[in-house]
C-alpha cells in the first residue's frame, strides 16, 4: 500500500518505525539474548522479535528460523498487533483465521503461536515477541506470564530508543504524530492532576498516566496487563458498558458517571469517569480517552 494511502494511524506507526532506525539493521545482542532465553524457558523451537512494516514482517531477532522476513498478508504478528492482549493460537489448523495460511501448510509449518505486542510509548504496536511451534500445544498461565515479562524488556528497550530518537533528531511531526510521541504525549498526561488514559476498543490500556496508577495502585506495566473491565467493581460494570455502547454508536459524544474501581490491594475506590472517543477519517473508532478523578 503506498504511504499516501495508508490510514493516519498506520502512517504514524510507520513513521515511528522509520525514526527508530531499527528496520533492516544487523542483529543486536540485547534482542538476541531475549529470543534465546524465550526459546529455552518456553521450550519452543522458534522465537522471533518481529517488526511489522507496511508490506512485511521483518525479524530483528530470530531463533530457529532461516528467513529474514515474510509478507504481512500471511503474518500471524499482523493479527497480534491489532489487539491489546497476547494472541495465543493453540492449533492453527483449527483456527479459521489461519487454517489456509501458507505458513501453516508450508515452511515453517506453524501450529502453535503466542505473540505479545511490543508497543511504543504512545501505544502503537510496532511488532511482537512471539513463540512458535510446529505442533499444537497449550500455553500455561506461568508460561504466558514469562512471555509477557520478556516482551516487557523488549518494549522498554524500544521505548528508550524512541525517547533518544525524539531528543536527537527533534523531528517536526504533524499534530497527530506529536499526540502519540513519548516526549509530548506522555508528559502532558503526567502533568495532569487527574488520571488519564487512552483505551483500545477492546478495553485494553494503550497509555496511562501516573495519576491513574496512584488511584488504582498499579504500575503502568501491571495496568497494561489488564483491561478497564478487570479493575471495575463488578456491580458497576453494566452501567459503564451501556454508556460505552452509546458512545461507540454515536448517540452521545461523551459520557460521565461515578463508579468504583478495584485497587490492586482489593479495596474499592470511587471515581468520577469522563469518556470521549477518537475516530479516524472514515469514522472508525481508534481509541477512547478517559479522565478519572478520585472522589
Amino acid at each position: 500500500m503506498p504511504a499516501a494511502s495508508l490510514p493516519p494511524d498506520e502512517l504514524e506507526r510507520q513513521e515511528l518505525l522509520k525514526s527508530l532506525d531499527i528496520l533492516d539493521t544487523a542483529p543486536e545482542p540485547v534482542f538476541d539474548r531475549i529470543t534465546r532465553l524465550t526459546a529455552r524457558l518456553l521450550d519452543v523451537p522458534i522465537v522471533v522479535f518481529s517488526l511489522v512494516d507496511k508490506d512485511r514482517q521483518w525479524f530483528k531477532s530470530r531463533v530457529g528460523l532461516e528467513v529474514q522476513h515474510t509478507s504481512r498478508e500471511v503474518a500471524f504478528c499482523a493479527h497480534a498487533i491489532l489487539q491489546s492482549a497476547p494472541l495465543v493460537v493453540t492449533d492453527a489448523t483449527a483456527d479459521p483465521r489461519f487454517e489456509d495460511n501458507v505458513l501453516v501448510f508450508g515452511d515453517p509449518n506453524i501450529r502453535f503461536y503466542a505473540g505479545v505486542p511490543i508497543r511504543s510509548a504512545g501505544g502503537h504496536a510496532l511488532g511482537t515477541l512471539c513463540a512458535i511451534d510446529s505442533k499444537p500445544r497449550q500455553l500455561s498461565a506461568g508460561d504466558l506470564e514469562t512471555l509477557r515479562d520478556l516482551a516487557d524488556i523488549v518494549t522498554k528497550e524500544i521505548q528508550y530508543r524512541e525517547a533518544l530518537a525524539v531528543a536527537r533528531d527533534n523531528i517536526e511531526r504533524s499534530s497527530d504524530v506529536i499526540a502519540y510521541s513519548e516526549a509530548r504525549f506522555q508528559s502532558g498526561f503526567d502533568l495532569a492532576s487527574i488520571g488519564m488514559a487512552m483505551v483500545a476498543p477492546d478495553g485494553g490500556w494503550l497509555s496511562v498516566n501516573e495519576a491513574l496508577c496512584r488511584i488504582v495502585g498499579y504500575t503502568r506495566e501491571e495496568l497494561f496487563r489488564t483491561t478497564f473491565r478487570d479493575i471495575t467493581h463488578p456491580p458497576d460494570l453494566d452501567s459503564d458498558l451501556a454508556l460505552l455502547r452509546q458512545l461507540e454508536a454515536g448517540t452521545v459524544d461523551q459520557y460521565q458517571l461515578e463508579k468504583r474501581y478495584v485497587k490492586k490491594d482489593g479495596r474499592p475506590v470511587w471515581i468520577n469517569l469522563n469518556v470521549t472517543k477518537k475516530t479516524g477519517p472514515d469514522g472508525e473508532l481508534l481509541y477512547y480517552v478517559a479522565a478519572i478523578k478520585d472522589i
